[in-house]
């Protein structure tokens, strides 16, 4: 069976409890409206993009394993050691922009990254 997208990367939220909801391609408002309720979240503006305590994942369903074409992964808060575990564990199934952006952000949090793989 050939797939039309070999890889799709990472697209939905990791929650602050280590739990990463996925979510389709221009999924996320509808995911992130979700998690607001489930988690009982203050202070969500409605924007996707500013999800708190959430780390937000997205990808072009045409993204290659280099993440050239389109992806992102992000957070405006430091990841709590849940969150940070998760990362360091999945590091490889992200495409390589969203894994440079994540280890960007471990290191500016000052959370050790010694064990990931060049």
């Amino acid at each position: 069976m050939t797939q039309l997208h070999p890889y799709t990367g990472l697209s939905g939220f990791l929650a602050p409890d280590g739990v990463f909801h996925s979510c389709e391609y221009q999924e996320h408002h509808h995911l992130a409206a979700e998690l607001v309720k489930k988690y009982d979240l203050q202070f969500f503006d409605g924007d996707s993009n500013k999800v708190p305590n959430f780390i937000k994942f997205g990808c072009f369903p045409w993204v290659d394993k280099a993440g050239d074409s389109g992806c992102h992964a992000f957070g405006h808060d430091e990841p709590t050691p849940e969150q940070a575990a998760w990362l360091l564990a999945n590091i490889d199934r992200m495409t390589d922009i969203q894994r440079r952006q994540i280890l960007r952000d471990l290191v500016f949090w000052e959370i050790d990254i010694s064990g990931v793989r060049a």
